[in-house]
């Protein structure tokens, strides 16, 4: 919970945007919803890996449009898909490490 109010107050800022050019704007956003997921799925370990790549990709729309306010500019799809995809590595990697801890 406390990364999500954390990555909501940081991206309130719009110069946090500027902090990443080009290629790192995309890299930021994949890894900060990969580790937003790894995180909701250690706390759900029992949920659907698609439920939780689902809460988070939802966190991550959310998210983009309180930008539209904070910002003051367009909706960024793009930003909405990376978050997507993040949101599914993370999960993605944190089931993979949650199998094989119990083999």
């Amino acid at each position: 919970m406390l990364l999500t109010l954390g990555l909501f107050t940081i991206g309130s800022i719009p110069a946090t945007g500027q902090a990443f050019p080009g290629a790192m704007h995309w890299v930021a956003h994949l890894a900060a919803y990969a580790l937003l997921a790894f995180a909701y799925g250690l706390g759900w370990p029992r949920r659907p890996a698609t439920q939780v790549a689902a809460f988070v990709a939802a966190i991550g729309a959310i998210h983009e449009i309180s930008e539209i306010i904070t910002h003051s500019h367009a909706l960024e799809t793009a930003d909405v898909i990376v978050n997507a995809v993040g949101a599914m590595i993370g999960v993605g990697i944190q089931r993979a490490l949650q199998r094989a801890q119990t083999r």
